[in-house]
């Protein structure tokens, strides 16, 4: 690519996703449109670079350009702009090389810096429970803390993939201060999604690197072994989902809390298996949002919660069996690529990608992460994309030396 598409490419282009955040400045909203127009930018930006190699890129412009102002004004609160910009920001990332990730990340690990500014406090910090040191523990802030209206939730998500993003790049830089600020940086996002008190952030960074890192260290066995282990990976997330939500499990009867999160999941499979031709194609957006929240409502509250908590389910429900399935397919396949890849040439960002991978799945089966907050849809399609960058899944070839 030569010109204008050349530098279209650029990972410096990727300064666009932190910046976002300056929308926020503006409007007072979990998605402002300032900051999705700039998301838009980005993304319209990323797909017009990959025009002259590939004209089909030209049909996703369009798409993005149909789909900007149901974006900024949804008419519910599950639209289908959701999945779409996941789309979106996957395909942007399609085409990078190797060689332009790395700088492209560094970018993406901005946006815990600039989002400092735009921190707000809210409910009760149940996370503190955690600290056993009293003196400690009633020093710190007892609100929960969140980016400016997004959700504590998915402000949480968004900290804890973002400290997955730094902690990657500090195992993967071979410059020993660029490696400590990108760990200073994932330490501060992994702090930051503590104190969102989301349970999810919490715990999930932590198995994502414990994963990655035992996949790291057998990466030989575990790339032979990686369409095994891939359909292992989607098993276990059955499995957990089922110990999670089924009636008589009692995972789902912990606390008033989850128990009305199982019954939520319960209403939305029963719901979506009413129908033959609904299961096939989904109930199109809310209708069963609304059906179950008028159901099932958690202790103290008058209203129930608008959606799965589950992104699952919420296909399901949404969009039907078949997209349901082609979800899970694209998910196979993406992790399978990334336990192949640990031992070839681009290990090092595989085993950054597959910690992202983890999180998000893991996040995917317990929260209805890609609803509504357009900075979440992009980051989780941008970064899932490096699955499928050039060289993955090829044999080690003059692989440069990489950190042990």
């Amino acid at each position: 690519m030569t010109g204008l598409p050349q530098r279209l490419a650029s990972p410096w282009l990727d300064l666009l996703l932190p910046l976002s955040l300056l929308g926020l400045a503006w409007q007072r909203s979990g998605d402002p449109a300032g900051m999705i127009w700039i998301l838009a930018l980005w993304c319209g930006f990323k797909l017009l670079g990959n025009v002259p190699g590939q004209p089909a890129y030209a049909v996703l412009l369009g798409v993005l350009a149909v789909s900007v102002g149901a974006v900024i004004h949804p008419v519910s609160v599950a639209a289908p702009t959701d999945l779409i910009l996941v789309l979106l920001a996957f395909a942007a990332g399609l085409r990078q090389s190797p060689a332009q990730w790395p700088l492209a990340l560094w970018m993406v690990l901005g946006t815990v810096v600039v989002s400092l500014p735009f921190v707000e406090f809210d409910r009760l910090n149940g996370n503190l429970d955690v600290i056993p040191w009293s003196v400690l523990r009633d020093r710190l802030p007892q609100e929960a803390l969140r980016i400016q209206k997004i959700t504590i939730n998915r402000s949480g998500y968004l900290y804890g993939l973002l400290a997955l993003v730094g902690y990657g790049l500090s195992r993967w830089e071979m410059r020993v201060w660029w490696s400590r600020g990108a760990a200073l940086i994932a330490a501060l996002s992994f702090v930051l999604a503590f104190g969102t008190g989301s349970r999810a952030a919490l715990l999930f960074p932590i198995l994502a690197v414990v994963g990655a890192e035992l996949c790291w260290q057998r990466r030989q066995w575990v790339a032979r072994h990686g369409r095994a282990l891939a359909a292992a990976v989607l098993s276990l997330s059955l499995v957990f989902n089922l110990l999670l939500y089924a009636p008589s499990s009692p995972l789902a009867n912990l606390n008033p809390s989850d128990a009305g999160r199982a019954r939520v999941a319960q209403c939305f499979v029963l719901r979506s298996l009413r129908s033959g031709p609904d299961l096939f194609t989904g109930q199109g957006y809310d209708r069963v949002s609304e059906y179950c929240a008028s159901k099932v409502f958690l202790p103290g509250y008058t209203t129930g919660i608008p959606h799965a908590h589950n992104v699952f389910l919420q296909v399901l429900a949404d969009h039907g069996l078949v997209s349901l399935v082609l979800l899970l397919i694209a998910l196979g396949f993406t992790f399978q690529r990334l336990f192949q890849g640990l031992a070839g040439d681009q290990g090092p960002l595989c085993r950054l990608a597959l910690a992202c991978a983890v999180f998000i799945l893991m996040s995917s089966l317990v929260e209805s992460t890609l609803l509504k907050t357009s900075l979440q849809q992009v980051i989780t399609g941008y970064l899932l994309a490096l699955a499928w960058m050039p060289g993955v899944a090829r044999p080690k070839d003059n692989a440069r030396t990489i950190a042990p």
